[in-house]
């Protein structure tokens, strides 16, 4: 028995893992539903190559998808360690080593951890499909044509798609494109093709309505088996406010007390809608976890537990995550903040304590309105039972609903599915580079006309596709667009800005890889005093034209410090301790610029190999600034922390600097653009939707006073994003001379 069979064959998958074998070697497809608990997805891997589904000598794969990176990277460590190979966090970036125990790694947008050695590799929908893109694009403009071994995924042998249950519109979309290459390579197997392996599909749910996916998948001659495995679940005792809670983030910080105090030792999870929420509960435990020890000797309690609040979301680096499931501590109670990606991607060990919010951050489409807008909605029955039952992995738990029972009996029973509530531009884009039609191609479950008929709209906008007779196509401009891993408005901005020349495209790269992250630069404070500070720190940043120059200046800001603390340092620790004193001056999030980093050095990279020269120079130096308070992996920074020359430019007016770049940034973004109106407010000039400014934002009229500047000179605008709070706020604004505005419509037209 080897040391995986040691560690988990108590699972209750192994009682079924011959059946489970048996069943995909006869099958092309199988449906497979696992229960919380039953290690699905953790073993399903081990399993195939313990039975030599796959072998080192053989370079073909199994990839098991995930609607999220966090769940790809934590799971593909934790597979990595009970195997007994190398963590592939620590695997350099496509690297050539031929280091046997680099058979698990993971590919996630913007970070590849996989070697010619890989056999089990963890990805998300997102890059699957871009693998199966890859070969559909070029270098160049022209489109090549279509030949029958494109896109057919030859390196991998069977492919995993894992929590088909959440139906992202990424998971609805390789459910369709599985089902079209596994049947070419039947046929061309049967007309002769030795160059090609059948595609085994599995199919993993953690819900019990899996006929809909056998369903989709079955021919005439045979049906798709659907298989079933038990999971741990113990008794969970269920509890629901009285009353409707006025603000749940205060009542979910003053429940995490209560149990502290008064429950036997237990993790806690907390499901929580964000970010900005997540981080703001951390700093209230942590203050009150301070208080602890005082506390309980006023009041006579003994032995009070220690408190270590862990965050869970997806801005957090794979060390970062990887904290939220090492082992508690002795008299220590976690408490874990999680997004709703802990529902089912991920099992955290050691929770007996879950309370639910009942809501959940989520982006809704208007085909009417042409926006996007970001909305805390309540989430299904389905999702609130998935959310108690993580309470009961390991021994009887305890669930606190923030809301009532009859809330809950109101709750929809399913989530709506991801392609019926988001914007689809992306999506067809894609399509049309694989010579796919949107409207004809095999859904599981097809969207909506409106929302493919916006997005087909869009990308003529952008003047991605075009309409002969035989149907609309690509255009050349549309094949670089599909070749970049963005959204088609960053891609546009990257190419008109690589128009301009190399300066331009380096701005550009710098504020898609700031847009691109999961989380803002500049941190986010509720409390008065701090927020003051703040507000003064972020000053020297700041630029009149909005925004995207305000958080470049801080970006470059940054790289200038990096370099500066790298080359008056004899000592690293020295000059993580200098970047890491001016982030906290200046309220800056340390490891999202470090994320912006790497994202930056992936998009360079990539935008290098399409002919957009974005910077001049080799790296100057490298540092490592990793440490136990960065929470990164020494490796990582390394490969992210790499300055190139021009970084340290020194701050000068923005209008001379990014002026090119505003006149790049519109357009692909017409649909985000907006006309000030009379009382103040701006209204779209597609769609007539009238919002607000986000107080956050720099032109927001609250933050002229200060800087003797007026509101009323910001006539047209451009926005990154809606949110729907009391009302429509627009956040991530800058602002547009009129005259551009002419600009890009005659672009358009």
């Amino acid at each position: 028995m080897n040391k995986a069979e040691n560690a988990t064959n108590m699972l209750p998958i192994w009682a079924g893992k011959d059946k489970i074998l048996e069943r995909i070697r006869e099958n092309d497809t199988v449906v497979l539903i696992g229960e919380t608990g039953s290690g699905k997805t953790t073993q399903l891997p081990q399993f195939f190559w313990q039975e030599k589904f796959i072998v080192p000598d053989v370079p073909l794969m199994v990839g098991i998808t995930q609607p999220r990176r966090v769940a790809a990277t934590s799971l593909a460590r934790r597979v990595a360690s009970e195997m007994g190979c190398a963590d592939p966090s620590t695997i350099k970036p496509r690297s050539n080593d031929t280091d046997n125990s680099a058979y698990v790694g993971y590919t996630v947008r913007f970070d590849d951890r996989t070697t010619r050695q890989t056999r089990i590799k963890f990805l998300t929908d997102g890059m699957l499909i871009r693998e199966a893109l890859g070969s559909h694009t070029s270098k160049s403009s022209a489109p090549r044509k279509k030949s029958a071994h494109t896109s057919l995924l030859k390196k991998y042998r069977i492919i995993v798609i894992d929590e088909a249950h959440e139906r992202s519109l990424r998971t609805d979309m390789v459910l369709g494109l599985m089902k079209r290459i596994q049947s070419e390579r039947k046929k061309l197997i049967t007309e002769g093709h030795t160059d090609l392996c059948p595609l085994k599909i599995v199919i993993m749910s953690a819900t019990i309505d899996a006929s809909v996916f056998a369903r989709f998948f079955a021919d005439p001659l045979r049906d798709v088996p659907i298989l079933y495995v038990a999971g741990r679940q113990h008794s969970v005792r269920m509890y629901h406010t009285q009353e409707s809670c006025q603000d749940w983030t205060d009542a979910a910080v003053r429940t995490v007390m209560q149990i502290h105090v008064s429950k036997p030792l237990g993790d806690i999870l907390v499901f929580a809608t964000g970010q900005e929420e997540i981080e703001s509960m951390a700093q209230s435990l942590q203050m009150f976890g301070a208080q602890l020890e005082p506390w309980s000797k006023e009041v006579g309690f003994d032995d009070v537990p220690a408190l270590l609040i862990r965050p869970l979301y997806a801005a957090l680096g794979p060390n970062a995550s990887a904290a939220v499931f090492a082992t508690t501590p002795k008299n220590t109670r976690k408490v874990v903040l999680a997004t709703n990606i802990a529902e089912t991607s991920i099992t955290i060990p050691g929770v007996r304590y879950v309370i639910d919010s009942g809501l959940v951050k989520e982006k809704i489409f208007s085909p009417l309105t042409s926006i996007e807008t970001l909305q805390v909605l309540p989430i299904s029955q389905s999702s609130s039972l998935q959310r108690a039952g993580r309470a009961g992995r390991e021994a009887p738990g305890e669930c606190y609903r923030l809301y009532t029972r009859e809330a809950f009996q109101a709750l929809e029973t399913m989530p709506v599915a991801e392609i019926h509530r988001t914007e689809l531009s992306g999506a067809v884009l894609q399509l049309y580079a694989m010579h796919l039609d949107p409207f004809t191609f095999d859904w599981i479950d097809p969207p909506n006309q409106a929302l493919l008929q916006e997005a087909v709209l869009h990308l003529a906008e952008l003047g991605a596709i075009q309409s002969p007779k035989d149907g609309i196509q690509l255009t050349p401009l549309g094949h670089q667009l599909a070749s970049l891993p963005v959204t088609p408005s960053y891609a546009r901005l990257l190419l008109a800005a690589a128009e301009r020349g190399p300066h331009v495209a380096s701005q550009a790269c710098d504020l898609v890889s700031i847009l691109s992250a999961d989380r803002g630069i500049f941190v986010e404070t509720s409390h008065p005093d701090k927020r003051e500070q703040a507000e003064m720190a972020w000053e020297v940043f700041y630029d009149a034209t909005g925004d995207h120059a305000t958080m470049l200046n801080a970006f470059r800001a940054y790289l200038a410090v990096f370099n500066h603390a790298m080359t008056t340092h004899a000592s690293p620790a020295a000059a993580r301790q200098e970047i890491r004193m001016w982030c906290q001056s200046h309220y800056v999030h340390e490891r999202t610029m470090k994320n912006i980093l790497a994202i930056r050095k992936q998009l360079s990279r990539i935008c290098a190999q399409h002919g957009i020269e974005c910077h001049a120079g080799a790296p100057k130096k490298r540092l490592s600034v990793s440490s136990t308070e960065s929470e990164s992996s020494e490796e990582e920074d390394r490969d992210a922390l790499v300055v190139t020359k021009g970084g340290s430019e020194p701050l000068t007016d923005m209008k001379e600097n990014y002026y090119e770049l505003m006149q790049c940034l519109g357009l692909g973004r017409l649909s985000h653009t907006a006309l000030r109106q009379p009382d103040g407010s701006f209204r779209r000039v597609a769609g007539g939707q009238t919002f607000k400014l986000h107080p956050s934002c720099v032109l927001h009229p609250s933050r002229h006073g200060s800087r003797g500047t007026s509101s009323d000179n910001v006539q047209v605008i451009v926005f990154e994003e809606l949110v729907l709070t009391s009302q429509t706020f627009a956040r991530n604004v800058s602002r547009m001379q009129p005259d551009w505005l002419q600009s890009w419509l005659a672009h358009k037209s």
